[in-house]
């Protein structure tokens, strides 16, 4: 039957089906409807998978309340447990049929399918016929043994016998016990059957018995919980008075109410690590169990994450068990190690209890072979492989998902009838499947949108354990261990966190000398710090299957002087960059130089992208390769690059997979970490090439819409077809001709072949684009003369309140217009760059007359020969060496010479905005000023007062006459220049004998 199902988002999007409640368990015999449902049941002799013909007489069925889940209008889909498609259906009756008629036909020998015996999802019937239904559906080769079933000590003793009945028989599990493959395995849950699970302790308590004990601090309401608890389980038979504790040796241990983890109700638990440091006391329970019995290793959500990823829009299936630990009853010699004392009276436990050390370990055997017959119940039943995923479990929690086109409800229908056949019992409350998205373990999953994230509610949890810790600078054992342990979970999601568990780990080993609480390490706590960030800014989501057009391929190399990488494939990159290294990293290992390049890859690159990205990191260092995936490495520094390397991975959301390549094979990544690649690289300046990555990543889309060839290298054609996209969008001649250049070099810089560029119709299409759009002058910016200058240093001490900044602003006009510097000659942007000017530039003459400043590099000395400006001492308030003065004071000549209160950067912006300000102030508009006005104004202002144009070539630094062009006079000025020019001699007489000027 198809399900109505739609995407979460959507607006009709049904709610998932969960289980209905329970029915009532009646005999056929009695029931008034039994032999007339029997005989009015659809034929099913086309279905070829039959359940059972050998339901033994005494079987129950359900009560006929029970109704499918889905509507009249699906009648589509193939029955569930069915091989083969089954004739259709022709009334709503036989389509729905009831499970007590399933059960007749059962017992009378026909063959009913999955679906007539648990048309809500769950089949709910006693063991003796689950088990014999069960049994004849399994077909075909037996799965393979589960982990975690290793006992390395018996987990039973032939002489002991069980504490009290419980659920799991022998009998129903001894025929599916033949079938498992490992025989040893068989064997042992054969023994704990028959005569009681052993808890693993060896101790002083065999031999002693415990009875005043303090319970755990209690409310009235927990009180009052545990009476009706001991109510409950004293009728079950799972707990047992006892009236001579002392003649039986009862080892108590306080009892105890917590709440149950994401629910309104309590859970008793038993406090057997009573007493934590016995001294002379007895020691606990929990102490002298063997660690054979404790140690699982748990499954993850990785089976059905890999089957979402295969599968969109599956979906998604989730159980749980009733009362787990209480199914495993406990040996009668055993059992008294589990006594409470409540209400004046004592009690022995005769199941596994919350609280005990070796629970855990002892239920998930039997639990593993639950899964494992679930396994080949829904191996004997799906269509094909791929219908279906495995079953997954976490101790009680089964998950797994389903094919789209696939029976919904079939992992469940076989799960409950496996469980049923046990002994064990399915919860309906927590049983949810025929759903795209799910909460499965705190990790919501999205089959629809291929997504897996993190519930609030479990990052709000993880947040308040970690700042618990970090404020109280101390943890105990348990709580380090409970905090790596829902780290390490949510590593699922974000994997790039496995670099932030490391320190945890080994505060979690240096603990065990210390478990009751001992202070953290600096290490610990800046790992729990960035958790708790990362927590807080992170979106908890993290994309399962990224689109194959946003994959990305980075290779990388690194040699002991440079490091490299480009973007793209081997054959056809699309950017590259190559570094020289610091001489402090010369000496350091080849793992931690190519790590150094993957993390500067990763910088220069990332900014190019948007939204998530899978980025295939190809390297040629095993070990980094290996560390990638691990999410650590052994080389502390080589940790600290992983750790920023995964921080920037979590931040951009780039899921990050590295590959190993020989380096025989890593060409292109090879060549730009040598020297020759390194100088080719520093043939542009920096600023140049972060202003080349837009230009590249504008051409490859407009050559991916018009054209299916790859874009590099460029042709004739592809660059023509560019400047029509220029063109489009009403983009200037001169932007145009910038970005040819700069597409260009790029070629240059990856030795791609670049005759396309010296084309003649390209040339040719530059030349009309040119004439149809024209090339506007440049607005060029108003200069900023002495008087204005004057004005502008004022304005700053209404302008700006901060003394320290009034002194650095004042100080950086005023040199900016004596020396004829640019406004990237005083500023500098990010905290740690090397500033261009520091305090160590200024040096003073004796008399304070003059002050020089060296400049080491510039826009017209970008060989970095340097130059020494001078600015002349004035009795003025716009003097640069009285401003100089004031700021160089008692500072250190490494610091930077322009620098904000706090330390911060001097930036471009910062700069601008004060001039701005300053402007508006002054009662002029601030948009006709840039910080390139002092350069500009400076050299109008030496023109103004006479002085010629070679001295304001040397002071200015130009190598050319285009400083002409920063020359402004006003209109009576030019006005002059032209009357005595061409006014001057006006009595001259026509003489039509001189030659024409192009005779001469």
């Amino acid at each position: 039957m198809e399900s109505l199902r739609t995407h979460h988002h959507g607006p009709g999007r049904p709610q998932p089906r969960l289980a209905a409640p329970a029915p009532k368990l009646e005999s056929l015999r009695t029931h008034p409807d039994g032999p007339g449902r029997a005989s009015s049941s659809p034929k099913l002799a086309s279905t070829p998978l039959s359940l059972a013909d050998c339901a033994p007489e005494s079987s129950s069925a359900p009560s006929p309340d029970i109704r499918p889940a889905t509507s009249a209008a699906t009648t589509s889909r193939p029955q569930a447990g069915s091989l083969l498609p089954q004739a259709g259906p022709t009334t709503l009756q036989a389509e729905h049929p009831s499970p007590q008629a399933g059960l007749l036909r059962a017992q009378a020998g026909a063959r009913p399918s999955l679906d007539t015996l648990a048309p809500s999802g769950i089949v709910n019937t006693s063991s003796d016929l689950a088990s014999s239904l069960l049994h004849d559906l399994l077909t075909g080769p037996p799965p393979s043994p589960r982990p975690n079933t290793l006992c390395e000590l018996p987990i039973f003793d032939a002489s002991d016998v069980p504490a009290t009945v419980g659920t799991l028989q022998l009998r129903h599990w001894s025929r599916f016990l033949d079938l498992y493959p490992d025989r040893a395995f068989a064997a042992q849950l054969r023994g704990a059957l028959q005569h009681g699970v052993k808890l693993g302790y060896d101790g002083p308590l065999r031999s002693a018995a415990r009875l005043d004990v303090s319970n755990l601090p209690m409310s009235a309401d927990d009180a009052q919980h545990l009476r009706r608890e001991i109510e409950a389980r004293l009728a079950e038979g799972r707990l047992r008075h006892v009236d001579d504790p002392a003649a039986r040796q009862l080892v108590c241990s306080p009892v105890g109410v917590v709440p149950k983890p994401h629910s309104d109700k309590k859970r008793t638990i038993y406090h057997l690590s009573h007493p934590r440091k016995p001294g002379s006391r007895l020691p606990s329970v929990n102490d002298g169990i063997n660690t054979s019995f404790v140690t699982i290793h748990y499954e993850s959500l990785d089976t059905v994450m890999d089957f979402i990823r295969d599968h969109p829009s599956a979906s998604l299936w989730k159980a749980d068990l009733e009362d787990a630990f209480r199914h495993v009853i406990v040996a009668e010699s055993d059992a008294r190690l589990m006594g409470i004392h409540f209400d004046g009276r004592h009690y022995q436990e005769c199941a596994l209890a919350f609280g005990g050390r070796s629970s855990p370990f002892l239920f998930n055997l039997f639990a593993e072979f639950l899964h494992w017959l679930a396994s080949y119940a829904l191996q004997s039943v799906r269509t094909s492989s791929t219908s279906h995923s495995d079953v997954s479990h976490y101790l009680d929690d089964f998950f797994g998902a389903s094919d789209a086109t696939a029976p919904h409800a079939v992992p469940i229908q076989v799960l409950s009838l496996a469980a049923a056949a046990l002994g064990f019992k399915i919860s309906h409350k927590k049983t949810v499947w025929d759903t795209t998205r799910l909460e499965i373990l705190g990790i919501e999953l999205d089959s629809v949108a291929q997504t897996a994230s993190i519930t609030q509610e479990r990052r709000q949890r993880i947040i308040h354990m970690c700042s618990r810790i970090i404020d109280r600078g101390r943890a105990s054992l348990l709580e380090l261990q409970q905090v790596a342990g829902h780290l390490q979970f949510i590593t699922r999601v974000a994997p790039h966190g496995r670099a932030f568990l490391r320190r945890l780990y080994d505060a979690v080993k240096a603990h065990y000398k210390a478990p009751f609480g001992r202070r953290i390490s600096r290490a610990t706590r800046t790992e729990l710090v960035w958790w708790v960030e990362t927590l807080h800014s992170w979106d908890g989501v993290s994309l399962l299957q990224p689109s194959p057009l946003v994959i990305e391929h980075i290779w990388t190399d690194a040699s002991p002087r440079a490091i490299g990488a480009h973007l793209g494939s081997m054959e056809q990159p699309t950017a590259a960059f190559s570094k020289e290294l610091s001489r402090r990293h010369r000496r350091k290992n080849i793992r931690f130089l190519e790590a150094l390049a993957v993390l500067e890859a990763l910088r220069r690159f990332s900014p190019r992208w948007t939204g998530h990205r899978k980025v295939i990191l190809h390297v040629d260092n095993e070990n980094v390769e290996y560390g990638l995936r691990k999410g650590s490495i052994r080389d502390p520094s080589t940790q600290a690059l992983f750790r920023e390397i995964f921080s920037l991975c979590l931040r951009q959301h780039i899921d990050l997979v590295p590959v190993r390549v020989s380096s025989e094979a890593n060409i292109v990544a090879d060549a730009l970490s040598r020297r020759p690649a390194f100088l080719l690289w520093n043939g542009l300046a920096s600023s140049t090439r972060s202003r080349s990555s837009a230009v590249c990543d504008d051409y490859t889309s407009c050559a991916a819409r018009t054209s299916s060839s790859s874009p590099f290298p460029a042709t004739a054609t592809t660059l023509i077809e560019w400047c029509a996209h220029h063109h489009a969008e009403s983009r200037s001649y001169g932007l145009l001709k910038r970005n040819l250049a700069t597409l260009k070099s790029w070629h240059i810089d990856l030795g791609l072949d670049t005759s396309a560029f010296d084309s003649d119709r390209l040339a040719r299409v530059a030349r009309g684009y040119k004439r149809v759009v024209g090339m506007p002058a440049p607005a060029a910016k108003l200069p900023i003369t002495l008087p204005l200058l004057r004005q502008l240093v004022q304005a700053l001490y209404s302008v700006y309140s901060s003394k320290h900044d009034r002194r650095m602003y004042r100080a950086a006009f005023c040199l900016a217009f004596a020396c004829f510097l640019r406004a990237g000659e005083v500023t500098w942007e990010t905290q740690g760059a090397s500033p261009l000017l520091t305090v160590g530039s200024v040096t003073f003459a004796t008399d304070r007359s003059f002050a020089t400043v060296f400049l080491p590099s510039s826009k017209t000395d970008p060989f970095r020969a340097g130059t020494t400006l001078t600015a002349p001492a004035v009795p003025l308030s716009t003097c640069a060496v009285s401003a100089l003065d004031v700021i160089c004071k008692r500072r250190q000549p490494t610091e930077p010479l322009f620098c904000l209160e706090g330390g911060l950067p001097f930036t471009r912006h910062a700069f601008s905005s004060m001039l701005r300000a300053c402007l508006t102030h002054c009662g002029i508009q601030p948009s006709a000023y840039s910080g390139h006005s002092f350069r500009r104004g400076a050299a109008t202002w030496a023109a103004s007062n006479g002085v010629d144009d070679d001295t304001i070539r040397a002071l200015g630094r130009w190598r050319s006459d285009c400083f002409r062009r920063y020359i402004d006079k006003s209109a009576t000025e030019r006005a002059a220049t032209a009357r005595s020019a061409l006014y001057a001699n006006t009595s001259h007489h026509l003489d039509l004998s001189v030659a024409a000027w192009r005779n001469l």
